[in-house]
């Protein structure tokens, strides 16, 4: 019985084990040694291996927006050169570590940044209940006194400006194709075009010279049936004479 009850045992834990969260890691200690934009840290841990970090549940302003300098800012503050906790949370769709990072003084990072305005909530299916109403909190407190990227009229979430930016630019690569394929068909008929003349230019050509080789031809033609009349008219003249002078003598 109690060999049955410590497998039993061994066999929940190894069960509980693969129920556990995917983000059930250790947490990774270090110092931030890089910050991009408003949601991504480069750590680099006591055993000097580093990490490329997302912060998890966020989505700040991309380039082109506003309040982008401003959230890249507040991290840089926050985390930049500083020991921190990063508790990974998941990977994104390029493999990258997703994590909520605690700063110094306790803080998490990735809520803060919502808190002041500087990033939107992102939607995370595996973000638990308590986290979902905490990250709901700081940004419904955003809105309400207007912090940051709520400070303004018409707020566009970074997600809608990444596809609208992607349309235009798609749009723009579209225009300059068919410019570049404008601009090569006009070459095409530009070289095309000089053959042509070209080629137009010497069939005129050796049209002009049939033309002027026939006329000497014909010239010469001529000149030759004339002298032939020429030649026949003095024989004849002269078969002429010769018959008349026939002619006197038998009459004498």
């Amino acid at each position: 019985m109690i060999d049955l009850a410590r497998h039993l045992a061994v066999v929940c834990a190894m069960g509980l084990g693969m129920a556990a969260p995917a983000w059930a890691e250790e947490p990774l200690h270090g110092q931030v040694i890089g910050v991009v934009g408003g949601d991504a840290i480069k750590l680099v841990d006591a055993r000097q291996r580093e990490h490329q970090l997302r912060l998890a549940f966020i989505d700040p302003p991309v380039p082109g927006q506003p309040y982008a300098d401003e959230a890249q800012s507040a991290l840089s503050a926050m985390v930049l050169g500083r020991q921190v906790t990063a508790q990974i949370r998941g990977k994104d769709q390029d493999g990258i570590a997703s994590v909520e990072v605690v700063e110094p003084h306790g803080h998490v990072v990735n809520l803060e940044l919502v808190r002041r305005g500087l990033a939107w909530r992102d939607y995370f299916d595996a973000q638990n209940q308590p986290d979902r109403e905490q990250y709901q909190a700081a940004l419904s407190e955003a809105q309400q006194t207007r912090q940051g990227l709520w400070s303004q009229d018409r707020v566009e979430a970074p997600r809608d400006f990444r596809v609208r930016v992607s349309h235009q630019m798609r749009w723009w690569l579209y225009a300059v194709a068919g410019l570049a394929g404008l601009t090569v068909l006009g070459l095409v008929f530009s070289v095309c075009d000089k053959q042509i003349s070209a080629w137009l230019e010497r069939q005129e050509q050796i049209t002009n010279e049939s033309a002027e080789a026939y006329r000497q031809a014909r010239m010469q033609a001529e000149a030759e049936q004339a002298e032939r009349d020429r030649t026949r008219e003095i024989a004849n003249r002269e078969m002429d004479r010769l018959a008349a002078e026939r002619q006197r003598r038998e009459s004498v």
